[in-house]
């Protein structure tokens, strides 16, 4: 699978791509979110794991833009911020994962097999 990672924090962005990598996932990290939304117009991704509060487009923005490209993405949030409020509108964009911060490796992981499983039934 082809995975792109959005978070700000250059220290978090390169441990999910680590561990998504250890996977044997293809995994791009970028700190932008438009950065990212170049790549996707370059190259099809199944699955985006973007942070919430980013300067520039924040998690929801990047969302969006990214699913007027490919309305089927699927998408795992991270937050430090899990109000009910950040949360709802999390499931009105239709986020498929959620992650609050501070995780470890191994929820990441947990998120993202989420977040693919649910991709294999629905196209497997």
């Amino acid at each position: 699978m082809n995975i792109v990672v959005v978070d700000d924090e250059p220290l978090i962005m390169e441990l999910c791509v680590e561990v998504l990598e250890k996977h044997g996932h293809m995994v791009n990290g970028f700190t932008r979110g438009e950065d990212a939304l170049i790549k996707l117009v370059n190259q099809p991704i199944d699955l985006l794991v973007v942070d919430y509060t980013m300067p520039g487009l924040n998690g929801f923005e990047v969302i969006q833009q990214a699913r007027s490209l490919r309305p089927d993405l699927r998408v795992v949030m991270i937050t430090g911020d899990g109000t009910r409020k950040i949360i709802g509108e999390a499931m009105q964009v239709g986020v498929n994962g959620f992650l609050l911060k501070p995780f470890t490796p191994d929820e990441l992981w947990e998120a993202v097999a989420s977040a693919l499983g649910e991709a294999r039934k629905r196209w497997g």
